[in-house]
């Protein structure tokens, strides 16, 4: 009876010590201003809980901005979080790549346990081998190669409109147009040197399976008893997706050995241009890694890829309720043919409806940094050893900056890309990790654009269930959609294409 109450007092004692230890850090952040917490040990977890069941995440932090400010506190149990949208707060994050850090968590770097892209790759990578490899692979993704590579872009949608749209799209198919935009860019890696049959041959697969990878990553961020409730059929998507990770970076490892054949065959001091494997193979040997590294990429590439099938899902659920945008676009695709790099700048108001859409349905909701040292952001001293993080989708949303934010309006483009200087519209990031390939992503959203409505009616379709942008993650995920019936339309043709990499005409962002 002692020895229990002994116990008793032993685990009483080091709780209260625990307690007061958190209380203790917490004050540290109190001249912070802040949302009152729901309680002491789970912090805002009510809060946000139920903002999750409503898909109000972020406009829940949209909310407290607005009565907080652009920097704040939250609490993730009893650990304080920085939240700031502080447009030069934005600016440091970018720019000090030593003080303010990637996580070490991130859930996309392995699915329970099974190695996906790892901690080395050109997205998900710190320390001086990402800063050599993303060096290397700048030279890359420049617009200038971006010239070199259109044209094999554009065979790419031609084929993939011949053989694998018009096959299945009859007078009046209903698609589901994140499905279709997945298929088409899943195919874009396998243009640019990746030529594994899978990814050249059947890219709806390479698509399937990726967006099956996505779905499941989100759960293995439950704690242990969370995990341990999870029902069967989810024990076995564990499975058959921990295999499906296997067996994409075997594909991943052979397109390696395969390449650097041929690469021992040439004398070039540098990859061919249009060769994005040769050129992540180089990026990781000037680093000093291995063909583990140069995989970890190659699951990136196509992870990535998938962003600009949300993208392009995401506007065309907002231009549900802009009929009359979607009319312009037609018209001005219509009448603007593909023909050449530099018959890409005459689809102006296309690029000015992608850069809208990007302010509005960002692919990238949110990010995380943790903070090394003391800093002072937003005019406060912030403790070290604290997480932080911020929103592009709270930012594009703020009012000071952008009037009537909520409503979907190209023409606030027309005269460039307002704010980007000063950090209140950066859906690529900006600075050091600036997204390497968003002059590709630009490219080939308006080649697919330009593709299917060269060629389609486009008609939305009423479904049971709303197709929404789900505000929860880092990274948008939609649901229900959104569904388009597809009419063949009568066009005078698509694209006849010359290569021109020597254009002296850019596109925007």
């Amino acid at each position: 009876m002692l020895l229990f109450v002994l116990l008793i007092g032993v685990v009483t004692f080091y709780n209260s010590f625990d307690t007061i230890k958190k209380w203790l850090y917490q004050q540290k952040f109190r001249h912070i201003p802040g949302p009152p917490v729901d309680s002491f040990s789970k912090g805002h977890g009510a809060t946000l809980g139920n903002a999750k069941k409503d898909n109000a995440f972020l406009e829940t932090f949209l909310h407290w901005r607005s009565l907080y400010g652009n920097t704040f506190k939250f609490f993730i149990k009893t650990r304080p979080v920085i939240f700031s949208v502080d447009p030069e707060v934005l600016r440091e994050i970018c720019q000090d790549v030593v003080n303010f850090i990637k996580v070490d968590h991130l859930p996309n770097r392995s699915l329970f346990g099974q190695r996906i892209t790892g901690t080395y790759s050109i997205l998900t990578g710190g320390g001086q081998e990402w800063a050599i490899k993303r060096k290397v692979m700048s030279s890359f993704f420049a617009k200038q190669n971006m010239k070199v590579l259109f044209p094999k872009l554009v065979v790419l949608m031609d084929s993939l409109l011949e053989k694998k749209i018009k096959p299945k799209v009859g007078d009046g198919t209903v698609l589901d147009l994140h499905e279709l935009y997945t298929m088409i860019f899943s195919a874009i890696p396998g243009a640019m040197g990746l030529e594994c049959d899978m990814g050249v041959n059947y890219p709806e697969e390479i698509g399937r399976i990726v967006n099956i990878f996505l779905d499941v990553i989100p759960h293995q961020l439950r704690n242990k008893d969370t995990l341990e409730r999870l029902s069967f059929q989810m024990s076995l998507a564990k499975q058959k997706t921990t295999q499906m990770v296997i067996d994409m970076r075997t594909m991943g490892k052979e397109m390696i050995s395969e390449k650097r054949k041929e690469l021992q065959l040439m004398d070039e001091s540098e990859p061919p241009t249009n060769d994005l494997l040769a050129w992540l193979i180089k990026a990781n040997d000037t680093a000093g890694l291995t063909d583990e590294e140069v995989t970890d990429d190659i699951m990136t590439v196509y992870l990535v890829m998938d962003n600009m099938s949300k993208q392009l899902g995401s506007l065309f659920i907002y231009l549900i309720n802009y009929p009359e945008i979607v009319e312009k676009l037609k018209k001005e695709i219509r009448e603007n043919p593909i023909t050449d790099y530099r018959s890409l700048s005459k689809l102006r108001y296309t690029e000015l409806v992608i850069l809208e859409s990007l302010r509005l349905a960002p692919v990238l909701l949110r990010g995380t940094r943790w903070l090394n040292k003391d800093v002072t952001v937003g005019g406060y001293h912030v403790p070290g050893d604290c997480q932080f993080q911020y929103s592009q989708y709270v930012l594009h949303r703020i009012e000071e900056y952008w009037p009537n934010p909520r409503e979907f309006i190209p023409e606030r483009f027309e005269h460039g890309v307002p704010n980007v200087e000063s950090f209140s519209y950066f859906p690529f990031l900006a600075g050091a990790r600036a997204c390497l390939g968003k002059h590709l992503a630009m490219i080939a959203m308006k080649l697919t654009l330009s593709m299917l409505l060269s060629n389609f009616e486009l008609t939305p379709v009423p479904t049971e269930t709303k197709p929404e942008i789900v505000q929860n993650m880092a990274v948008t995920r939609l649901k229900g959609g959104p569904f388009y019936q597809f009419i063949p339309y009568q066009s005078t043709g698509y694209v006849n294409v010359t290569n021109e990499p020597n254009s002296t005409q850019d596109i925007q962002v």
